[in-house]
């Protein structure tokens, strides 16, 4: 997850870049593919989280003692 959040392509680099050349030209752009990407990785997060939740069990993990 972290790569797709320092790679080229990710959707912060595209705000960023979208707030700085708005502010330089005053026109403002829809950045769609950032904006997708960034909901399908937030997606892709929460649902392996609900996969993964079960897992730990109800004592939040920790081996039987």
């Amino acid at each position: 997850m972290l790569l797709a959040l320092v790679t080229g392509g990710s959707p912060a680099r595209y705000a960023v870049t979208g707030l700085v050349t708005g502010s330089r030209t005053g026109t403002v752009t829809w950045p769609l593919l950032p904006l997708l990407s960034a909901a399908l990785i937030a997606a892709a997060a929460a649902g392996l989280t609900c996969v993964l939740a079960p897992l730990r069990g109800a004592d939040g993990g920790r081996p039987a003692s």
